[in-house]
């Protein structure tokens, strides 16, 4: 399955290798790299976005080229064993300036296609093939849901108002840790920093009556975002604020379906914001869009003209100020598509109806104050 599944990915970089007249396509951006291998890693640090390794596809041959530093690794712990025999490794020293290149010379016959434009080569966007995910790919993003969503589970519920912002980003990150997750982005969101930052960098401010935690977490290239939100005491007005807040967001979930306009369900998220008396809340801060290999692949806004497909997956974060709701769901038939709010988990939630269909968000967490 996974072998067929890549030879047809191959096949559709020969076809704009052939479409565009050239004789090959260096791929280099990490996300991309992982992409095209079904999880491997070309990176060294976690924000890079050109990695140590590139791969480059012929009408003929598919080529690993990195240096003498990764190349051991890379073919030893990166690879799924079954596509190991569809690569050939390219190696050169890491200190040679134009290593890469040399070999690259050394194959190619005709014009450079490239995801960088590395090289005087001609520029391709691969967005539009990278976020249509495989069975494969979907079965991995379901995993990694899965765990982020135990990650919240097992966390929050032990959570004290006196905990610092701090302290919770370090129990995230152990938690990710411990399942092979890449922790891409953790924001704690103490009281006082949910009135006071749409983006909060963890700080050492203490949790005090209520927060959320948003998470960007990856695994073999794909990456889930998600937010879940908690509370030491009830508030009637901030869970009548979540659940509005969560009614926008599940607005923009039941929209996002196959053929529908990106700029299509952002117009329909902002409708819902004006619906609970909130318009005008969106242009405070990004709304989300379709999600992937990039914590966001494209963006939601009113010009968004990218076309949502079967397998593409969204990651929409209406916010209002103090609260936000946040998963990741995929589009298409897909049974249980919230990837990161499952069926099987533990935490309470909201349910909206549309139309015969069920959007579930996830409520605030009371946690215990002992």
């Amino acid at each position: 399955m996974l072998i067929e599944e890549f030879r047809r990915r191959i096949d559709g970089l020969r076809e704009e290798i052939s479409s565009r007249g050239a004789g090959a396509f260096l791929i280099s951006k990490c996300c991309n790299f992982s992409w095209v291998t079904f999880g491997a890693r070309s990176h060294i640090t976690l924000n890079s976005t050109e990695g140590e390794a590139s791969v480059l596809v012929t009408l003929d041959r598919v080529y690993i080229i990195t240096n003498n530093i990764e190349k051991q690794r890379i073919q030893e712990v990166e690879f799924h064993e079954e596509l190991l025999g569809e690569f050939g490794f390219l190696e050169y020293n890491w200190f040679e300036t134009y290593g890469e290149k040399r070999l690259i010379d050394n194959l190619l016959k005709g014009k450079l296609l490239s995801d960088t434009g590395r090289y005087d080569s001609e520029y391709v966007d691969l967005t539009e093939m990278r976020t249509v995910l495989s069975v494969y790919e979907i079965e991995t993003y379901r995993a990694l849901g899965r765990d982020c969503d135990d990650i919240f589970s097992s966390i929050i519920p032990g959570l004290k108002r006196n905990m610092t912002e701090l302290e919770v980003q370090g129990l995230f990150y152990e938690a990710m840790s411990k399942r092979d997750i890449e922790p891409i982005l953790t924001l704690v969101f103490s009281e006082d920093s949910s009135l006071s930052y749409r983006h909060n960098l963890s700080r050492n401010v203490k949790l005090d009556r209520r927060g959320f935690v948003s998470i960007c977490a990856r695994r073999r290239g794909l990456i889930v975002s998600s937010s879940r939100s908690f509370m030491f005491e009830p508030v009637e007005e901030i869970s009548l604020q979540h659940e509005r807040n969560c009614f926008v967001d599940a607005v923009a979930i039941d929209s996002s379906k196959p053929g529908e306009r990106l700029s299509n369900v952002f117009e329909k998220l902002v409708e819902a914001y004006e619906h609970v008396g909130r318009g005008g809340e969106w242009k405070l801060h990004h709304q989300g869009g379709v999600a992937g290999y990039l914590p966001r692949e494209v963006h939601g806004n009113l010009k968004s003209d990218f076309i949502l497909k079967r397998g593409n997956a969204v990651a929409w974060n209406p916010t209002i100020r103090g609260t936000k709701s946040e998963d990741t769901v995929l589009i298409g038939d897909f049974g249980d598509s919230n990837i990161s709010f499952p069926q099987t988990s533990s935490w309470p939630e909201l349910k909206y109806e549309f139309d015969g269909s069920t959007v579930r968000r996830p409520a605030i967490l009371l946690v215990d104050k002992v």
